[in-house]
């Protein structure tokens, strides 16, 4: 199967979905891990790896229900997802959370990667013809 041209539409639709994704691990997963006492430490560890999780289930939802091969879309959008999360740093008042280049590249770069892998896997387990 032939990868189509970049859409915009599946890429806000990733946007969307990570977010969604994230607010629903965070609101069932999240509210039964750290529901107990927790350190602050592992709390933080939690919050990270489900945020890390969301990306990847996006990824791969995306890449199941979209026509054809659509992994770009998921990794951009992933991309995007983190610049507008990071974005919204610019509005609150603690001075530990701030935007920052680097949180915006390594953190975009990670989502990136974990949409596109769970796009891929998405796609191949939809029976479309993965390049490898």
């Amino acid at each position: 199967m032939e990868e189509r041209a970049f859409s915009y539409k599946w890429m806000l639709l990733s946007m969307a979905t990570f977010i969604g994704i994230e607010l629903v691990l965070g609101g069932l997963v999240g509210e039964v891990l750290l529901g107990r006492s927790l350190s602050m430490s592992l709390q933080f560890i939690l919050q990270g790896l489900l945020n890390l999780v969301s990306y990847f289930i996006g990824g791969l939802l995306i890449g199941a229900i979209s026509p054809g091969l659509r992994m770009r879309e998921p990794a951009v959008g992933a991309f995007c997802s983190v610049a507008l999360m990071l974005g919204l740093t610019l509005f609150t008042p603690y001075s530990f959370i701030r935007f920052s280049l680097t949180k915006l590249l390594l953190g975009g770069i990670i989502a990136c990667f974990l949409a596109y892998w769970g796009a891929e896997l998405g796609e191949k387990l939809t029976g479309h013809r993965v390049k490898t």
